[in-house]
């Protein structure tokens, strides 16, 4: 395995002489200290590898003007290798791209964990870019690696038939059923007055077997003085789950803000999102906030209510960078619980490092001094 990594290095750096761009690095992760509050168990010295694909050790781009491609290797933790995240893209003409491979497509993402938005995907598939001045848009079709996007078979359809139509059957029926058809006749006669709704049922799982699509996904973007609008739609599970969201963002001197909102359909669980975020940056300053609030369409309450919040503050002082950042994944939960985390970013030389404090604040607290490195070229 080495001396393969060895072959792919050597020639990724001979061609990047003449058309490639390849970039490298290693990221170590690890707690010098750990106290477990519940426990009270104590421990201190840890590393692991932190090496992963959305920050691959080894990534290599080729490309001209008009085509290109991408692929990214990682050793996931173990002593081999793994590739992933492939993609190639050509354009056949200047507004037109096609992407193939790995495709990724986000509303507004926060810059403090970079893990919330309302609506996003990132798989394999296929998508056509369009791009006419301040105009963007993108349609995906999303399957998955080695899957279909459309497939049509016979295979398993009188199984999915009659799944559908115990399941409809079974919601029909309510919780009293038996009580109130407590008699041969009358089941008979109840199987008779529903026996279309319940064909129908049956008909319809054995066409969403027959014929199955993946995720499609429509993303248009128009950026203007007034700020920049987003909208994405999001097709998946055979059509039967609609998302359906749409962005604001701009700057105003030193406060750059956005805002989403989403619409989540699905049978029976629909839900909505909104989150918003603004971001302070002046000189050494840097200061965020978040939030992001998730509940459904039918029956909020507080047990059924999400609230992310998010906050940090930051202050560049040349040679390293101290902040502050906090943490509550759950405000409407019914025991608090958030995450303190001070800490410092900085470089030495090449190499990045962050060195923190974290307080994971419940009904008890955990401490730790969680560390990370990287070496990036």
């Amino acid at each position: 395995m080495k001396k393969i990594v060895g072959i792919l290095l050597a020639g990724a750096m001979a061609f990047s002489a003449f058309a490639a761009d390849l970039t490298g690095g290693v990221r170590l992760a690890g707690e010098l200290f750990s106290y477990n509050g519940t426990s009270e168990e104590v421990k201190a010295l840890r590393l692991q590898n932190e090496n992963q694909f959305y920050h691959a050790p080894l990534t290599l781009s080729i490309s001209s003007d008009r085509a290109g491609g991408t692929f990214k290797m990682c050793d996931g933790g173990s002593d081999t290798m793994k590739s992933g995240k492939w993609a190639i893209w050509f354009k056949p003409m200047d507004m037109l791209k096609v992407n193939l491979g790995t495709i990724d497509k986000s509303m507004n993402t926060e810059s403090i964990t970079y893990g919330n938005r309302v609506l996003n995907y990132d798989s394999f598939g296929a998508s056509l870019d369009v791009n006419v001045d301040a105009f963007s848009a993108t349609l995906s079709v999303v399957p998955g690696n080695g899957s279909y996007w459309f497939a049509n078979s016979k295979a398993n359809v009188n199984a999915a038939g009659k799944a559908a139509r115990d399941a409809a059957e079974k919601e029909l029926k309510g919780d009293k059923w038996d009580e109130t058809y407590n008699t041969t006749a009358k089941k008979e006669q109840w199987y008779a007055d529903n026996k279309a709704a319940l064909d129908a049922a049956e008909a319809a799982g054995k066409e969403a077997a027959e014929n199955s699509f993946a995720e499609l996904n429509l993303y248009a973007q128009y950026a203007a003085d007034f700020g920049t609008i987003s909208a994405m739609v999001d097709f998946s599970a055979n059509f039967d789950q609609i998302s359906i969201a749409a962005g604001y963002k701009n700057t105003f001197g030193d406060i750059t803000m956005f805002a989403d909102a989403a619409v989540e359909l699905v049978k029976n669980a629909n839900k909505f999102k909104v989150d918003a975020d603004v971001v302070y940056a002046k000189d050494a300053l840097n200061a965020q906030a978040y939030v992001k609030f998730t509940a459904p369409f039918e029956g909020i309450a507080k047990d059924t209510i999400d609230l992310v919040t998010l906050a940090k503050v930051s202050y560049n002082m040349g040679a390293f960078t101290p902040y502050l950042q906090f943490e509550d994944k759950n405000v409407m939960a019914s025991d608090f619980a958030c995450t303190i985390k001070p800490g410092v970013t900085g470089s030495v030389g090449i190499m990045n490092y962050e060195v923190a404090v974290q307080f994971d604040i419940a009904k008890k607290v955990n401490i730790a001094v969680p560390v990370n490195f990287a070496v990036n070229f």
